[in-house]
């Protein structure tokens, strides 16, 4: 049975940000993780509160207490900070679940989940800043789409397993739809500044199921 996890924590292997903070073969000294740990804290605070711009070494130095020059050894450049704040923001915990259908049931608890995560955590006010950031600088891009191809990929499953359960048109415009699901929820949010709730949803799912799944014969 094919197993998801939406959302998964982890530190993108493949991306810049991995070489960067997770040397191979060399134990973490505790006091480092601290370190790291609480300065990221005492970043996304000022994400949250004050917007990127506000993200520096020196505001962090003052809002924790650790030296600019130990700031500076974890991260030399602003950018590097600014991604490991997105990074940490980005994370999200989510159990295992099978998907094992309808496409509407599994759509549901994934897009479900996105709007959960729009409108309850701190990623729905960061995810602007990030978008913004990404247009001028290479890195948070890099950043940004590594998570989307991320995300892309849990909801490709999806409609992978309704393929191969028989669910879907010969003719369905899968990526298409893979973007309609993930998109729409961010320009509603996000842009347009209109409410995700569970009507909504119901209403996406359905519009989303309404071009992928055959139609039960009468």
């Amino acid at each position: 049975m094919q197993q998801l996890v939406l959302l998964q924590s982890k530190v993108f292997p493949s991306s810049t940000f991995a070489a960067m903070n997770c040397p191979m073969n060399k134990p973490v000294d505790p006091r480092l993780h601290a370190t790291r740990n609480h300065s990221l804290e005492a970043a996304q605070l000022l994400l949250q509160e004050s917007g990127v711009l506000a993200v520096t070494h020196a505001a962090i130095s003052a809002k924790t207490g650790i030296s600019r020059s130990t700031l500076y050894r974890h991260w030399p450049n602003l950018e590097d900070l600014r991604n490991a704040a997105f990074a940490r923001v980005a994370k999200a915990e989510v159990d295992e679940r099978p998907i094992d259908g309808p496409l509407k049931t599994d759509l549901m608890w994934i897009i479900g989940h996105l709007m959960k995560v729009l409108n309850d955590t701190p990623w729905g006010k960061v995810a602007p800043q990030i978008i913004g950031m990404a247009a001028t600088e290479e890195q948070t891009r890099a950043f940004l789409s590594t998570w989307i191809d991320d995300r892309s990929a849990n909801v490709a499953a999806v409609f992978e397993a309704a393929k191969d359960r028989g669910e879907l048109k010969e003719d369905a415009p899968v990526q298409q739809l893979i973007e309609m699901a993930m998109a729409i929820p961010y320009f509603r949010k996000l842009i347009a500044g209109r409410t995700l709730d569970l009507d909504w949803l119901e209403t996406h799912v359905d519009l989303i199921c309404s071009l992928a799944v055959i139609e039960p014969v009468s």
